[in-house]
């Protein structure tokens, strides 16, 4: 069976058909509309008839950018999409072309990915994280998706940072998210980040571009102390790390590295986290999306 994915992004929605299995058949990327719920669905709609006039599709499975209700598919926050709250994409178009659907938590989606198909099959506590234009991921124990009290474990993009400058807290998704990466380069630089992403800082970083490599630096500091405070607060067996800036070559290195300057400068007993990347990569939250809508279903 073939069902169509839609991975719900801050900039972009990423879209395939999948089969069973959890290969990837076909994909397309669409940007996000900005404007309002309406616009989002008349953009998933063309999504799904894309989709159909390809194959038959069994169903039709969401990764959202906010927490998610994983039973009922309704959003419960904002997260990347400030109108996103309080509605179900997912309903409205099962609805609309008579087929099962179902949506969850992007983290949980990336994190089901791997618990499938990934680098999570044969672990039993993990704690995923996923980088992109704010920080998400998901808490798995036994395999399992830890929701929690409000659906919101796994929300490390709400971890506190640090302080700006009028000593007001700042979170990991504003402080080290690719879009933060973005933001500091383009303050720092001048440059407006309109014309930036974070491929575009890490390429002038790798030039040699002073900012850029001190933008860098930042980034993989604040992902250290992000990747360490999931490790004192739940002792994972592994940290996995998605997101499409993942898939640079150096990314765990420079993770490490990070690391390693940060436990020279703490003292006292702690538990070194273990990292690697997802298996399945960008396309992780269709992936899992669609494992979420098999197990919701009981469909294969």
């Amino acid at each position: 069976m073939n069902y169509v994915a839609m991975d719900i992004g801050g900039s972009a929605i990423k879209a395939g058909i999948i089969n069973s299995n959890g290969q990837v058949l076909k994909k397309t990327s669409i940007p996000t509309p900005m404007g309002c719920l309406e616009d989002l669905i008349d953009v998933l709609s063309g999504i799904v008839e894309w989709a159909m006039q390809e194959t038959t599709i069994h169903g039709i499975a969401l990764s959202q950018p906010c927490a998610t209700d994983a039973v009922t598919g309704e959003a419960l926050s904002e997260g990347a999409l400030i109108y996103i709250k309080d509605t179900n994409p997912s309903k409205i178009l099962g609805e609309k072309y008579a087929l099962p659907y179902a949506a969850a938590n992007d983290g949980n989606c990336a994190a089901l990915a791997e618990v499938w198909i990934g680098n999570a099959k044969d672990v039993g506590n993990v704690a995923l994280v996923v980088c992109g234009t704010g920080i998400g991921g998901s808490v798995l124990i036994d395999q399992k998706i830890v929701g929690g009290k409000d659906n919101f474990a796994g929300e490390f993009g709400m971890f506190i940072m640090g302080f700006d400058e009028d000593r007001n807290p700042v979170v990991w998704s504003t402080k080290g998210s690719t879009k933060a990466l973005v933001d500091d380069y383009a303050k720092r630089s001048g440059e407006d980040h309109k014309s930036l992403d974070g491929k575009a800082v890490f390429t002038r970083s790798d030039a040699g571009n002073p900012i850029a490599i001190a933008c860098v630096s930042d980034f993989f500091k604040m992902f250290a102390y992000g990747v360490h405070n999931i490790q004192h607060a739940f002792d994972p067996d592994i940290i996995l790390v998605g997101g499409a800036i993942s898939a640079r070559p150096d990314f765990v290195t420079r993770i490490n590295e990070a690391l390693d300057v940060l436990y020279t400068q703490l003292k006292g007993l702690m538990s070194r986290p273990s990292i690697s990347v997802c298996a399945c990569g960008s396309d992780a939250n269709m992936i899992g999306a669609v494992y979420h809508l098999m197990s919701m279903t009981n469909i294969d």
